[in-house]
């Protein structure tokens, strides 16, 4: 069997110690001037879109049907 003291020499040689250190340079302005990215209609969402409005007024009935997918 192990003793606690042998087994934590063992640990912390297997484990080297973390470095606790400051980072180098602040993160946080990189993270606030990214490039946002633009969101653009795409011709299938378009196409969905004008599908739905289509069904919409050919069956006005219907619109639950198309309301209950979303």
């Amino acid at each position: 069997m192990i003793d606690d003291d042998r087994l934590g020499t063992l640990l912390r040689s297997a484990m080297p110690p973390m470095n606790t250190g400051e980072p180098s340079r602040d993160l946080w302005p990189l993270v606030t001037n990214r490039p946002r990215p633009v969101i653009a209609w795409s011709r299938i969402d378009a196409g969905i879109a004008a599908a739905i409005v289509l069904a919409i007024v050919a069956m006005p009935n219907a619109w639950l049907l198309v309301a209950y997918h979303f």
